[in-house]
């Protein structure tokens, strides 16, 4: 069978040999100069310390690095782990294996350079290489004796999920264990978003909003999020949930006045509103007067933003057209 990519992120792809820093590029150096002046071992540095997602350019120069005589232990075998995982993102099983291979295998008889088979560092990469032949099983397991010896590793129990979420089929399990994963890292942003995109895959609106009010206690500055939620909580519907909404989406354009999803939201929210108040008991609707009021308001402030946007383009009277319907039916 031809080689499957691995179930892997950006973040992931790069290891340890991420959080090594470059030592010998000035300011003024960047990749395209780096790759022009054919500098591969500063290639190499570059993608690892900005934490770049480059397979390719990682390979094509790595293959030429390795040639050198003159490269230090030190730097071979950063760029061993780092070409590694570039070969098993492109699904060059060969050359992932070779690179493993000389990992455990080194010509120096530096001892502080030599990786066994049984730490950690040499079966995080194995376990990448048999991810990317499609050999979820035996990856699952070398994770499952990385948790062994330490249940609150990071990597292995997200790597978990990655491997349940590239299976068709499995979307329960790879739930199942991102919620694991957040009850021990509740700190992880990144993952509180996958969550919250896997309960909007199944319409779990509840669950959704949520994950993104763990977003917005992480981020509370960002728009984005701020609107994400607010949408949420309009489709979810209810009368609570709309006033939710137009709350969040409101910070969102406060935080960024040139979101027009937002601008949007906060109009559909208020309209949403709106419709939700006519549905509930007589006596239960006075109590929302004032909420119509501002909802009213908002859908004429919105409205006017949104033109004022699109004027003097060719969607002016398109938008002009629908707001104007939503003006007309307060």
């Amino acid at each position: 069978p031809s080689p499957q990519p691995a179930a892997s992120d950006a973040k992931d792809s790069q290891l340890q040999t991420a959080s090594q820093k470059p030592n010998t590029m000035g300011p003024e150096e960047d990749l395209p100069t780096l790759i022009s002046q054919k500098d591969h071992l500063n290639v190499l540095r570059y993608v690892r310390a900005h934490q770049l997602r480059e397979p390719n350019l990682v390979v094509n120069h790595g293959k030429i690095l390795l040639q050198s005589k003159s490269l230090g232990d030190a730097e071979r075998l950063a760029s061993l782990e780092q070409i590694c995982i570039a070969a098993c993102d492109i699904g060059d099983l060969d050359l992932a294996e070779s690179c493993l291979d000389s990992i455990v295998n080194p010509t120096s008889n530096n001892k502080s350079l030599i990786v066994t088979k049984q730490s950690s560092r040499y079966r995080k990469l194995l376990a990448l290489c048999l991810e990317a032949a499609g050999n979820y099983e035996s990856a699952g397991a070398v994770y499952d004796i990385l948790l062994q010896d330490n249940p609150s590793n990071a990597y292995a129990a997200k790597r978990k999920y990655c491997i349940l979420a590239a299976q068709p089929g499995k979307e329960t399990d790879a739930m199942k264990a991102l919620d694991e994963y957040l009850s021990k890292h509740p700190g992880d942003l990144a993952a509180w978003n996958q969550m919250a995109e896997m309960c909007l895959s199944v319409s779990d609106f509840k669950g959704a909003a949520y994950c993104y009010e763990e977003l917005v206690l992480g981020c509370p500055l960002d728009s984005n999020i701020h609107t994400k939620l607010g949408e949420v909580y309009c489709t979810a519907g209810g009368v609570e949930n709309a006033k939710l909404a137009r709350k969040h989406l409101a910070q969102a354009v406060q935080l960024d006045p040139n979101n027009l999803r937002a601008w949007y939201g906060l109009v559909a929210a208020a309209e949403g509103y709106l419709e939700e108040v006519e549905k509930i008991s007589k006596n239960k609707r006075e109590a929302e007067d004032e909420g119509v009021e501002v909802a009213k308001e908002l859908i004429k402030f919105g409205g006017e933003k949104l033109v004022g946007i699109y004027k003097g383009t060719k969607l002016a009277k398109v938008v002009n057209a629908v707001l104007k319907e939503s003006s007309e039916s307060l």
